[in-house]
């Protein structure tokens, strides 16, 4: 296994799961305390919208995700203001229409012939040093926001007449929110994908409110937990020959399987 190691793209692999682990346990966090985990699933099919548009029109599909996942992301702060009681259904039909928009213009696209599973199930291996830099760029910024604003964000989550006492302006906090979740959302998506992206940000963050009760705590536990996750896929995956974003899926639930029967297992013996 060691000699593993000595390959560039594995190392890039490991050190992007790092920098993604990091994200995801902020990120998913937030979402879980939010309770808008459904929101990280309709932003990444969107953002395979976007990826569809970027190879239509022969720029960065990285990009064309951003842009898509940021303009879902502008576009459900709206609807939770305007349609707070039907924002599944705006999710869902967001959903749908970004995975539509991305399959009929890659089908579209002149001479394009690449198989788009790495858009479906992740292409961690192939993850490129400048992928590196800017999802390293995003942490910096993800974190710097949480560790300055960290007491709004606990107001926001968990007790909105404080905000009105305050005078927080919590739109303006949602739209950044939105914003910054959708960004990491498009981040994960280069391990497992939009298909499980989902499993990446929610899972280690559920296991991690089990267990801790501050928000700063769950991010910690998230992060901890994420690399291992990540990690763990990643060697599985090499050992047996088998798709990495899937591994990680399935050790992640594993995972949660885990802890819930530890938990119930402590709190039998407490009482």
């Amino acid at each position: 296994m060691s000699e593993l190691l000595t390959y560039d793209f594995v190392r890039n692999a490991l050190i992007a799961s790092f920098l993604i682990s990091i994200c995801a346990g902020v990120i998913g966090s937030i979402v879980v305390s939010n309770k808008t985990v459904f929101l990280t699933g309709g932003v990444a099919h969107s953002a395979f919208g976007g990826v569809g548009v970027a190879l239509y029109f022969g720029f960065n599909a990285t990009l064309g995700a951003c842009f898509a996942g940021v303009l879902m992301a502008l576009l459900m702060v709206y609807a939770t203001t305007k349609y707070k009681n039907r924002i599944d259904t705006f999710i869902a039909a967001s959903w749908a229409l970004g995975m539509a928009i991305g399959i009929i213009l890659i089908d579209l696209t002149p001479g394009y012939s690449s198989d788009i599973t790495s858009y479906l199930f992740g292409s961690i291996i192939a993850v490129a040093p400048s992928d590196i830099v800017s999802i390293g760029v995003f942490d910096v910024v993800l974190l710097f926001f949480v560790g300055v604003y960290y007491r709004e964000l606990l107001s926001i989550f968990y007790d909105s007449e404080f905000c009105k006492l305050k005078k927080i302006n919590v739109k303006v906090f949602n739209i950044i929110i939105f914003v910054l979740v959708s960004l990491g959302v498009v981040m994960s998506m280069g391990v497992a994908g939009l298909i499980l992206v989902l499993s990446i940000l929610s899972i280690p963050a559920y296991i991690a409110t089990m267990f801790v009760s501050s928000l700063r705590s769950q991010m910690f536990l998230s992060w901890i937990l994420s690399l291992i996750f990540m990690w763990s896929g990643f060697f599985i995956s090499y050992a047996y020959d088998l798709s990495i974003g899937a591994c990680i899926v399935v050790v992640s639930v594993l995972g949660m399987g885990l802890g819930i029967l530890f938990k119930n297992i402590s709190y039998n013996f407490r009482i």
